[in-house]
């Protein structure tokens, strides 16, 4: 891009907060970029994003945008384009343009992105209670679609989340999220994910929950089996030893306890 491209970034991030926007500005207008390359949709989502204030407007502009690393960009590109989004995922001022943001992270192949969405589950807590369950849905199923195996500690720790005490609506929301780590599971073909989902189905009363994991047991393995613990168990643990799941070492390099 030429000059008057470059003023394109600073307004989205202006809209997210002051915080380092400053550095964020000085690095990329010291560069020259080709980004517009990647966007055919019209209007243009960089100029959208750079000069629109309507949450709506730049929630589509948000969802438009595309990896410039899976479209032959460079590393420059790939870094403000990552950037733009990883902020907007945590600290856009406006629900739906987080929801976009995570939904488009989703798409993406940066291993930044799972630490990024990690960030966005954490920050959803300035909104409203109903706000929050669904923005960290939207982070946690969304780990599942990238894939990251540095994601599966964390979904396996929201699945093992105790039942929370209080109004009915606290605990739905907890299962909601609880739902969501279990369906972001069925991408992980490993031992620590299969064994979470197996103590669902041993331990847990909401049908929902159990029927979730069951079906990404399924997905996981390409085993179908009814929701029951222990079918699952004598699949996984096999008496001649063979396994149907990755072993730990061979995936995240993390042995349980016992193994």
């Amino acid at each position: 891009m030429r000059l008057a491209a470059r003023s394109l970034w600073l307004l989205p991030l202006a809209c997210l907060g002051s915080s380092g926007c400053a550095d964020f500005w000085d690095e990329v207008t010291a560069r020259d970029f080709n980004i517009k390359a990647y966007y055919s949709a019209k209007p243009d989502p960089l100029v959208v994003l750079r000069d629109c204030t309507d949450g709506n407007k730049r929630a589509k502009a948000l969802a438009a945008l595309q990896e410039p690393a899976q479209h032959g960009g460079s590393v420059e590109e790939q870094d403000v384009v990552v950037k733009i989004l990883l902020t907007a995922a945590s600290q856009d001022r406006q629900p739906w343009c987080r929801q976009k943001a995570i939904a488009t992270l989703a798409r993406f192949k940066d291993p930044r992105v799972a630490d990024g969405l990690r960030d966005a589950y954490y920050a959803a807590g300035s909104f409203s209670p109903e706000i929050a369950t669904r923005l960290r849905c939207e982070a946690l199923e969304a780990l599942g679609s990238v894939g990251n195996a540095s994601s599966v500690d964390f979904l396996v720790k929201v699945l093992r989340e105790p039942p929370v005490e209080g109004a009915e609506q606290d605990k739905q929301q907890m299962t909601d999220e609880r739902i969501s780590a279990a369906r972001a599971l069925a991408h992980y073909n490993h031992y620590q994910a299969t064994s979470a989902l197996v103590d669902v189905l041993r331990s847990e009363q909401d049908i929902a929950l159990r029927q979730t994991a069951r079906d990404s047991l399924v997905s996981a393995t390409g085993a179908d089996l009814p929701p029951d613990a222990k079918a699952w168990d004598d699949l996984l643990h096999r008496p001649d030893g063979s396994a149907v799941v990755a072993q730990p070492k061979k995936f995240l390099g993390i042995v349980p306890v016992g193994w």
